[in-house]
């Protein structure tokens, strides 16, 4: 079987493709709820215990309320 250049073409920009559409949803919803989810954390105070001290030093250096 003979592929055509376009189609070897077609077939090696399909994977790009697929994986710049996977990136470009990450970097837009997975950022932001990633960002929620962080803010929830910092607002009730869901660590360790023994990481109290540095989660909320870390959470007000990073902007977030706790």
């Amino acid at each position: 079987m003979i592929f055509s250049p376009n189609k070897v073409v077609a077939l090696l920009f399909a994977p790009v493709a697929v994986w710049i559409g996977a990136t470009a949803l990450l970097a837009t919803v997975g950022v932001d709820q990633l960002d929620k989810a962080t803010a929830h954390q910092c607002l009730t105070h869901d660590w360790p215990a023994d990481k109290a001290v540095a989660t909320s030093k870390w959470c007000v250096a990073n902007g977030y309320k706790i």
